[in-house]
């Protein structure tokens, strides 16, 4: 019966998408006043920066009320999935600069080596080690 209603709401998720979608695509190509419509911005309290399409002569006072958002709107369940694969994300670029860090590390550690060895062969000379004391 659960995984009955996880279905049904899959679904209706699904549809919702797909007719956001479909009215995302049937944007008219110009708004009631004959214009292209401009894509703009919102700046109210319940819809601050998300993108609508507008009537060209918004303020002018010559507008026409075109108005379709750009974008749907989130539905919660599609939030908290994109959540979850952002704290996912976040887990493997943690972990990604972790073994860079101990990569470079390793590297430096290696670098010394090799200039110690180097130093150690470049200071010898033919009567055998020099002694520093």
């Amino acid at each position: 019966m659960e995984h009955e209603a996880c279905q049904s709401e899959a679904t209706q998720g699904s549809k919702q998408a797909t007719q956001n979608r479909n009215q995302a695509r049937r944007r008219r190509t110009t708004c009631y006043c004959g214009e292209r419509p401009v894509l703009a911005t919102s700046s109210t309290v319940e819809n601050l920066g998300r993108r609508l399409w507008g009537c060209v002569n918004f303020g002018v006072g010559e507008e026409c009320g075109y108005f379709v958002w750009a974008e749907p709107e989130e539905d919660p369940s599609q939030v908290s999935r994109l959540r979850m694969k952002v704290r996912n994300l976040k887990g493997k670029l943690d972990m990604v600069e972790f073994r860079f860090m101990v990569a470079v590390g390793v590297t430096l550690v290696g670098w010394t080596l090799a200039l110690i060895l180097v130093f150690e062969k470049t200071t010898t000379t033919k009567f055998g080690r020099l002694s520093l004391e």
